[in-house]
Order: C-alpha cells, then sequence, then structure tokens
C-alpha cells in the first residue's frame, strides 16, 4: 500500500453529517485510503445512497462499512447512534472500547438572517444541531478514548465560526460555539 494512505489504513472513522457535503466527500476520501467508515445522518435514504458511494471508494475488500440514522440534536438519539457504532467497531476489532480511532463531527446546518428577523427557535435549532450534536456525540466518544489513550476529535466549524458574517447571526453563534468546545477540547 502507498505511503500515502498509511495512516488511515484500518482506522476507524465515524463521521457526523456523513449523507452529504463535507461529511461525504470525508467518508469517500477515508475509504479510498483504506480506512473502515460509519456514517450517522437524519435522512435514511440520503444516508443509504451516501454509504454506497463511500463503499465504492474502498480500496480493500477487508474494509468494513456503516450507517445509522439518527438526528444528533436529541441527545437520547446521539447517544444510541454512537453506542451502535460503538458496538460495531467492538465486533470487528480488538479494542475492548469499542471506540472508533476518529470521530469527525461534520453534522450541521445553516438558517441565515438577521437578529432581529429570526425567531428564537432558529437559534435554538441552530445551537441544537451544530453545538450541541457536536457535545453529544463527543461526550458518547470521549471516556472511550480517554481509556484507551488514543484518539481524534475532529469537529468542522465554519469561518463564521471565527469571524462575524454579515447576515448569519444564529448560524455564526452556533458555529462560534463549536469553535470554543473544540479550544477547550
Amino acid at each position: 500500500m502507498p505511503t500515502r494512505y498509511a495512516h488511515w489504513n484500518n482506522k476507524t472513522v465515524l463521521i457526523t453529517g456523513g449523507s452529504s457535503g463535507i461529511g461525504l466527500a470525508l467518508g469517500r476520501l477515508l475509504a479510498a485510503q483504506g480506512a473502515h467508515v460509519w456514517l450517522i445522518a437524519r435522512r435514511r435514504e440520503e444516508l443509504e445512497a451516501a454509504l454506497e458511494q463511500v463503499k465504492a471508494a474502498a480500496i480493500r475488500p477487508e474494509q468494513r462499512f456503516g450507517m445509522v440514522s439518527a438526528d444528533l440534536s436529541v441527545p437520547e438519539q446521539a447517544f444510541s447512534a454512537v453506542e451502535q457504532v460503538k458496538g460495531a467497531v467492538l465486533s470487528l476489532s480488538k479494542d475492548q472500547a469499542g471506540v472508533p480511532d476518529v470521530v469527525i463531527n461534520s453534522a450541521g446546518a445553516a438558517h441565515p438572517g438577521y437578529v432581529q428577523d429570526l425567531s428564537l427557535e432558529i437559534f435554538r435549532q441552530m445551537m441544537a444541531v451544530n453545538y450541541f450534536g457536536t457535545l453529544y456525540v463527543t461526550k458518547a466518544v470521549l471516556p472511550g478514548m480517554m481509556a484507551r489513550r488514543s484518539g481524534h476529535i475532529i469537529n468542522i466549524s465554519s469561518a463564521a465560526g471565527f469571524i462575524g458574517v454579515f447576515g448569519y447571526s444564529a448560524y455564526g453563534a452556533s458555529k462560534f460555539a463549536v469553535t470554543g468546545f473544540s479550544e477547550i477540547l
């Protein structure tokens, strides 16, 4: 196997928001570099189609793939989804924790608008999906990674999470929360 694939080869990667966008692109890329990939997203049909694309990118027949449909803004669904992935990982490896090697928190949503024009519910939704979804998944995997003394958590934020972007008041605030949480981790 070429050296450029060595890092991801046989690593187990969990990607949230894996049915589209950055999450799906990362899933295909990592499968093409030898990783075992699990996707979590809300919409089951899109998730199934995404999983097929990720499988098609595999470079070895022994690579493993899976998916879980869940709304990560709901704590019970987020923790349950991660437990399902951990169970699958445990069945495939000698890792007693069953925790993925890498978690990429890519699930997110954007709703542009000015503060005065957006309802409080939109602000709550942006925080629930973008920040709390990231928090719940992190809380679900972190103890196992710490016990194993290895693992990586990658949180996808946005330029709007580093500088204020005009017209993205609710989205930007939620992505600033992701950026701050990531720095604290």
